[in-house]
């Protein structure tokens, strides 16, 4: 079975950094009962104010459906304000998959 690692970078406005976390928290909410959805971890590199979110996913396709839904749901109008940049340049997501080395 395919192993699928999604790591999201939220370059974020330093003084809008609670506002992002407030944010996340309701988002995951919805994230969490998404169909092939398997976890999350959110890491914080406080000195620059970004944000990384590294999501495990059943597959590709499974998190190109989730992206899709989020971009359907506005989430870019969302964090434009959020971020360094607006969205979606103070954004970025790279897909991994598990290599059986």
């Amino acid at each position: 079975m395919i192993e699928i690692k999604t790591i999201a970078e939220f370059r974020v406005k330093g003084d809008q950094t609670e506002a992002f976390r407030s944010m996340l928290a309701g988002a995951l909410v919805e994230t969490r009962s998404f169909e092939g959805y398997k976890g999350v971890d959110i890491f914080e590199d406080q000195e620059k104010s970004v944000f990384y979110e590294l999501s495990n996913w059943g597959s590709h396709s499974d998190y190109d459906r989730y992206l899709a839904w989020r971009t359907e749901q506005g989430i870019g109008d969302l964090l434009g304000p959020m971020l360094g940049g607006g969205f979606p340049e103070g954004f970025g997501v790279r897909k991994f998959e598990k290599a059986d080395i």
